[in-house]
């Protein structure tokens, strides 16, 4: 079957673009359906902050009948090719049902547009960018992911790899029993270190968040910025991503370490959300019901830990243990069960080997970003046909 391939141009065009993953995934039971109304802020161009450095598309594939069979974002972001002085587009966003030719048209409509901004290669998926949600599940495919975390059938892998994808990058996460995890070294670890050097562990504070977010954005962006696929965040950014997550956000599980005074480190690790978001089923109120109110509220039993970083001068000293015995105690103390360490890039050999030998954590999922060169003369051919 042929399908048509349409750039979405109008509300109605969007509301189909945003409704497809609800429809393709109503039977299935690993799925978390996301809040609505944070999906439609997420795609508006004028309210999500991403879109102030970015160029971002929509395509939607019909079929004969009109109906839609898939979608894909087509992504310039511009804050990355300055970053990195490459021309890299991305695709994200994509779903579709399970036949090669809707995967095709998709791709192929996303690699003209990039062609025709002038960028050379093609990674993704990303949602929209490293700072979010990315990568497409290749292994571990049973059970719902968690908060921020990417969900696909296991038969997207092949779909892409057969329009000439491969892979440029492995994400991986670790799953870390909390009574497992407590009986491990790093309490001894972090007690050492308190004993042994002036470094002070306290919980981010809710009162002064704005304060706190500058304290994170700060060393974030120097942690990361010689990681493999990096863009700083923008402060509009970053207070955008905590005005969302504040409402969930547990102080405990959220430290920062001080020497002197001065923020050196800190890590931020959140009960799933996910949990009472697949209870909703898209719903904002229902899923502030099932956060906070009984008796519609739900038991979340496990956490993921997204961010933990320590600046380069202080590493060595063992902040890291501090951080993750502090974490670990957060969790046991809120009945959480189990918690995700995601994501950790497939060649962060330091942090992986902390995760394997001194916690005893299992790898559970591996997440793919893949890659393709773009030809030149997709670009050209797409203008000729304007």
């Amino acid at each position: 079957m042929e399908y048509a391939i349409e750039k979405v141009t109008t509300p109605r065009q969007l509301d189909s673009f945003i409704d497809l993953p609800y429809r393709l995934y109503r039977n299935d039971p690993h799925w978390v359906p996301q809040i609505r109304y944070f999906q439609k802020q997420l795609f508006h161009r004028k309210k999500h902050p991403f879109h102030r450095h970015a160029d971002v598309e929509y395509f939607i594939a019909l079929d004969r009948n009109g109906r839609v069979r898939g979608r894909v974002a087509s992504i310039v972001n511009h804050a990355h090719n300055e970053y990195h002085g490459e021309k890299t587009g991305f695709f994200g966003f994509l779903e579709m049902e399970n036949d090669p030719g809707i995967a095709s048209a998709l791709l192929e409509s996303c690699e003209e547009n990039l062609a025709a901004a002038g960028m050379e290669r093609v990674l993704g998926p990303m949602n929209f960018s490293t700072n979010e949600e990315c990568g497409m599940l290749v292994s571990g495919f049973r059970g719902s992911p968690l908060i921020m975390m990417t969900y696909n059938p296991e038969w997207y892998p092949e779909l892409v790899e057969s329009c000439g994808y491969t892979k440029t990058k492995d994400l991986y996460a670790y799953r870390l029993y909390s009574a497992r995890a407590s009986e491990s070294r790093m309490s001894r670890v972090a007690e050492l270190v308190l004993r042994r050097s002036n470094a002070v562990i306290r919980n981010i504070s809710l009162k002064r968040i704005k304060r706190e977010v500058d304290l994170i954005m700060d060393i974030y962006n120097e942690c990361w910025k010689d990681n493999w696929g990096f863009v700083p965040m923008t402060r509009e950014e970053l207070d955008h991503m905590a005005s969302e997550l504040k409402s969930i956000l547990v102080p405990s599980m959220a430290p920062i370490v001080e020497i002197d005074g001065k923020a050196v480190a800190f890590a931020v690790s959140l009960p799933d959300a996910n949990i009472p978001m697949k209870k909703a089923r898209g719903s904002l109120i229902g899923t502030l019901l099932a956060l906070k109110v009984p008796p519609f509220k739900v038991k979340i039993d496990r956490s993921r830990v997204l961010l933990l970083g320590v600046r380069k001068a202080y590493r060595g000293r063992g902040l890291e243990a501090l951080l993750i015995d502090r974490i670990i105690k957060a969790n046991v103390d809120a009945g959480v069960e189990w918690g995700e360490l995601s994501w950790i890039l497939e060649d962060n050999v330091a942090m992986r080997s902390i995760l394997e030998k001194d916690l005893d954590s299992e790898l559970y999922r591996i997440y793919r970003i893949y890659g393709k060169e773009l030809a030149p003369e997709a670009g050209e051919a797409r203008d000729e046909l304007r």
